[in-house]
């Protein structure tokens, strides 16, 4: 399946989300979480995404943003 430049690099930030969490780097996560959305604003505004892909998205946000709601700083 092909996938815009713009999908590949959001799903690399995914990607170091899933890693950060595991490796219990929460600071981290909730770091490449902002990212996430501010590069997914982004790209919706500049049309870069299909309305599925940003549908998609929003649920992965809206997901990893429950499981991080009570993380808080560890220093």
């Amino acid at each position: 399946m092909f996938q815009s430049k713009k999908r590949k690099a959001l799903e690399g930030v995914i990607r170091q989300i899933k890693v950060d969490l595991a490796n219990n780097y929460k600071d981290n996560a909730v770091d490449n979480l902002k990212r996430l959305k501010q590069e997914t604003e982004a790209a919706t505004a500049a049309g870069e995404l299909k309305a599925k892909e940003v549908t998609e998205l929003q649920t992965i946000i809206e997901h990893y943003e429950t499981d991080m709601a009570n993380f808080k700083r560890t220093y």
